[in-house]
């Protein structure tokens, strides 16, 4: 990425070195050397990020990769989908054509008797690129008299400044029995401070 201005050839020389690789790897089917399959992978999925890979070579070294879908395929494919699978699914051009694959890649799962292991890696995948919609728990919205008095005792509250939070909490209208009751409150909780606090 840092040399492409000063030297554009580089990452086509690159892109295509990785695609050769990508495809040896994929037609020797050996069951060794799993770490120089998955570093072409990464390698493949990073550069893509950085547009220097075409989504169109990642999308189709993936249809290769589910085309035989067993074994060090389904790493490979786990790898790149974990590696560039959310850039390509949010990616207005390969949005599409991403969520067909990773839909086909779960099919194939449910459809094949699967390793723990595989299964695993192959939902890991599919939740990195697209999460599940999880509603955001609401925030409680206090008061600020009672956001004050929370920073006053959990956050300020320490040994070298204990007189001058006294005084600011001497200060609160204790006759008020709202103030009063959130001041004991907030003082009861201790298991709110930092121990050395208490």
């Amino acid at each position: 990425a840092a040399l492409e201005p000063c030297m554009p050839d580089v990452p086509i020389q690159l892109a295509a070195l990785l695609k050769q690789d990508f495809r040896w790897h994929v037609r020797k089917k050996d069951q060794i050397n799993i770490e120089s399959k998955l570093k072409v992978c990464r390698f493949i999925g990073e550069l893509t990020k950085f547009s220097m890979f075409s989504k169109a070579d990642v999308l189709f070294c993936v249809k290769q990769l589910l085309f035989d879908f067993s074994h060090h395929h389904i790493e490979m494919a786990c790898t790149i989908f974990e590696s560039c699978g959310a850039f390509l699914y949010r990616s207005p051009d390969s949005h599409r054509r991403t969520k067909i694959y990773l839909e086909q890649m779960l099919r194939k799962k449910a459809a094949m008797s699967l390793d723990s292991r595989y299964t695993t890696m192959i939902e890991n995948a599919y939740y990195v690129v697209a999460p599940p919609d999880t509603p955001q728990e609401a925030k409680r919205v206090r008061p600020a008299l009672h956001q004050y008095i929370r920073k006053l005792i959990y956050a300020d509250l320490n040994k070298t400044n204990t007189e001058k939070i006294l005084r600011q909490i001497r200060k609160f209208n204790w006759d008020d029995p709202e103030v009063a009751a959130y001041n004991v409150k907030c003082l009861k909780n201790v298991w709110n401070l930092k121990y050395f606090n208490i």
